[in-house]
This record gives C-alpha cells, structure tokens and sequence, in this order.
C-alpha cells in the first residue's frame, strides 16, 4: 500500500511539474517609458532608434532617420506629441527629446517637383495582434499520457504484489 501511495503521489508531482513546461514566458519590461511611431509617406521610409535611457529631465532620446525612396527626396519632418529638439526638421537624421508618446512622419517629395507627397504607406491598423505559440491542446495530452501511463504501471505494480 505504501508504494501504491507513493507511486500515486509522484504521478501528482509530475502532472504538477509539467505547467512550468509549457507557460509562455513572461512578458519582458520595457526600458522605455515611451512609445515611438513612424508613419512615413509615400516615397520612403522612416525610422528611430533610442539613445540611451530616461534622462533627469525624464526624456528619452530617440534617433529619427528618413531615407528616401529612388526618385525622392526627403522635405521635413511632422512631429505631435511633447518633444523638444536642437535639429531642423528638414534634416534627414535629427534627434529629439521625447516626454510623451509621439509620432513621427517623414514627408517626401520626387525629385524636380515641388509638390511633398501627403498619402502615408499602408500599415497594418486592425488592432489585433497574430496568434502565436502552442496549442493549448499539447501540455494537456502530454500530461494525460504521463498520468494513463503511470496509472498502468501502478496497476502492473498492485495486480504483482497480489500474487
């Protein structure tokens, strides 16, 4: 009897062991407090990069860099949200102090022509995210072979002992 009850509870421990196995792995913190968004206009693309961490000031530095499609040049920079900046926005590459979320466009114009192009690039807005990792189906069958497995041993073990 005691096997029995000690073979029973090192199933329990092994089906209770084998949640961690399967968890998704927690979510990492961010080291920003801020959120950067880059919508560029038709003719390039635009991208930032941060520059070290929360200042004393409680800005974040944020590289921005616009590159032009062939056949476009770059014109300036929109900027909404509470930035600071030393930079002209009609540079290419400026840096700004960010103490809020903000966004960021690249305006571009074709060469020759003095007309800056309005329409953005098309992104992705819905709102939802792709669905990624396991199955939830897996961790459930594993444990469930572990456990009819053991079960049949313990049984293979009670049906022995009898004899």
């Amino acid at each position: 009897m005691k096997k029995t009850v000690s073979i029973i509870f090192a199933v329990l421990l092994i089906a209770l062991s084998a949640f961690p196995a399967f968890a998704v792995d927690s979510p990492q913190a961010s080291t920003y407090r801020y959120d950067v968004e880059v919508v560029p206009t038709v003719g390039g693309i635009g991208t930032y990069n941060y520059i070290g961490g929360i200042n004393e000031n409680g800005e974040e530095e944020v590289q921005l860099s616009a590159t032009p499609n062939a056949g476009y040049i770059f014109d300036h920079w929109e900027i909404s949200g509470p930035y600071r900046t030393n930079d002209s926005l009609t540079d290419g590459d400026i840096t700004i102090f960010i103490s809020g979320d903000a966004k960021a466009t690249p305006y571009f114009k074709k060469q020759g022509s003095s007309t800056v192009e309005t329409g953005t690039v098309n992104k992705d807005g819905s709102g939802t995210s792709p669905q990624t990792g396991s199955n939830d189906f897996i961790p459930y069958a594993v444990m469930l072979l572990s456990v009819a497995t053991c079960g049949a041993a313990v049984l293979k073990l009670v049906k022995s002992s009898s004899k």
